[in-house]
C-alpha cells in the first residue's frame, strides 16, 4: 500500500478498518511477544518478500506493518509515506517505534540495507532469503515464541559480534 497504489476507496476502506474494533483486534490477535526481542512479532500471512500480510476489508490486503503505522500515525500519515523500514531488520516486526518501523524512502531503505547486509550476524544476508527465514521464524512463533527466541540466541552465538583484528 503506497501512497500511488491505494485509490481514495482503498483509503476510505482502510479508514474504516483502523475505526473497527473487531478489524483492528484480529490484527493484534496475529501479533506476539518473544523473549529477548524487542520487536512485536507477526504469525499471520507472510509476503513474498517476507512481510506480514492483513486483510482488512473483503478483497483488501495491506502489509501487515502498514497497517500498524496506521494504527499510529493515521490513514492519511500511512498513505504519504513511500516506505516503511525495519531497523530492526525483522521483516515480521510490528513495532512503530524509531528502532524498529520508521517512515523512510526508497533510496534510504535500499542504502540502510546495503550497509548493514554484510554486518556478521545480520539477518538480511541470510543464506535462507527474506521470505524462507521469515516462514521459519513465523513457524516458529505459532508453535511457540520460546523456540523463536532459542533461534535468535543461537544465531547470535553463532555470529556473535565480529572482533577487531588488530
Amino acid at each position: 500500500m503506497s501512497a500511488r497504489r491505494l485509490d481514495g476507496e482503498g483509503l476510505a476502506l482502510l479508514g474504516a478498518a483502523l475505526r473497527d474494533g473487531e478489524v483492528v483486534g484480529r490484527y493484534r490477535d496475529k501479533i506476539v511477544p518473544v523473549p529477548g526481542s524487542s520487536c512485536s512479532w507477526w504469525r499471520g500471512a507472510v509476503s513474498g518478500r517476507g512481510h506480514g500480510r492483513f486483510w482488512y476489508a473483503p478483497a483488501r490486503v495491506v502489509i501487515a506493518h502498514r497497517f500498524a503505522f496506521a494504527l499510529v500515525h493515521g490513514v492519511e500519515a500511512a498513505a504519504a509515506v513511500p516506505v516503511l523500514g525495519h531497523r530492526c531488520d525483522n521483516p515480521l516486526c510490528q513495532r512503530v517505534h524509531p528502532e524498529h518501523v520508521v517512515a523512510s524512502s526508497y533510496a534510504s531503505n535500499r542504502r540502510e540495507w546495503a550497509i548493514r547486509k554484510d554486518r556478521t550476524g545480520s539477518p538480511l544476508g541470510d543464506p535462507r532469503g527474506s521470505r524462507r527465514r521469515a516462514r521459519e521464524l513465523r513457524d516458529l512463533v505459532r508453535l511457540d515464541p520460546a523456540l523463536a527466541a532459542a533461534d535468535l540466541a543461537r544465531l547470535r552465538a553463532l555470529c556473535g559480534e565480529q572482533l577487531p583484528l588488530w
